[in-house]
């Protein structure tokens, strides 16, 4: 957070004095809520399926689709043979790739044995993942300055917010974060055009879409498939997805070139 102290607060331009007030925003609301405890219903899964030693194990077996996509966004970022683009943009990606392969793992752990005290191990990474999202489009949208701040302060942020969770049993400042971050991300790509954004937001945004309606179809998917497969895997290939086409950047365009800064 003390980033924030070292802005040159006199030169920012309207875009990002609007970022920073989004951030100042999200204080107040989470001021503002009440406090909100982890439902312990959510821990009871629609498949209960073993197989061999594996306990739950459609859900724990499809986070290999976020290993795979986390750990092919790596290889990439460390080949000297792709495209190079800004210092804030490399940050995101690197971001998104290390939570995506971290989710798979922490993901997996947690749906072995659901639990809260396993559930923290799934949410840290995701807080990476987020913060990469929002980081990178903030610097294809905005600027390097506003984006190069966001993802120091959204990174603690996200952090802090699972360890107040697990210590307060309160998970009203990671639900501002993660939803609010979703609300931003829409309001910046609704807001703002860059015909050399080289991130495919749309199908971002679809696959994410899609997770979150089946994680929430979780039970209703079980039935209607008769127990062939629920909601919680499909969510898990969903989002996986998604994380691809957050990574796509990786393997498009031509040449060795760093992107201008906005």
């Amino acid at each position: 957070m003390t980033e924030l102290l070292f802005l040159p607060w006199r030169h920012l331009d309207r875009p990002e004095r609007i970022c920073l007030a989004a951030l100042l925003l999200t204080f107040v609301v989470w001021w503002l809520l009440p406090a909100i405890p982890q439902d312990q219903s959510y821990h009871r899964f629609a498949d209960q399926r073993s197989w061999r030693a594996i306990a739950h194990a459609a859900d724990v077996l499809s986070n290999l689709a976020f290993v795979l996509a986390g750990f092919a966004g790596i290889v990439r970022l460390a080949s000297a043979r792709r495209v190079r683009r800004s210092g804030a943009t490399e940050a995101g990606l690197w971001c998104v790739a290390l939570g995506f392969a971290c989710t798979g793992f922490g993901s997996a752990w947690y749906h072995w044995n659901p639990n809260d005290a396993t559930l923290v191990w799934d949410r840290l990474p995701m807080t990476l993942v987020f913060t990469g999202l929002l980081g990178a489009a903030l610097a294809q949208r905005i600027g390097e300055n506003v984006a190069r701040v966001s993802l120091a302060v959204l990174f603690e942020l996200g952090l802090a917010s699972v360890v107040y969770w697990r210590v307060t049993g309160d998970l009203s400042l990671y639900a501002t974060l993660q939803f609010g971050g979703i609300a931003a991300l829409l309001a910046l790509l609704a807001s703002t055009r860059r015909g050399d954004d080289p991130f495919p937001w749309g199908w971002v945004i679809a696959w994410y879409g899609l997770a979150k309606l089946a994680e929430a179809a979780d039970h209703t998917i079980w039935t209607a498939t008769g127990g062939l497969v629920a909601g919680h895997a499909l969510k898990h290939l969903f989002a996986a997805a998604a994380g691809v086409a957050a990574l796509m950047p990786l393997w498009t365009g031509a040449g060795r070139h760093v992107d201008a800064a906005p």
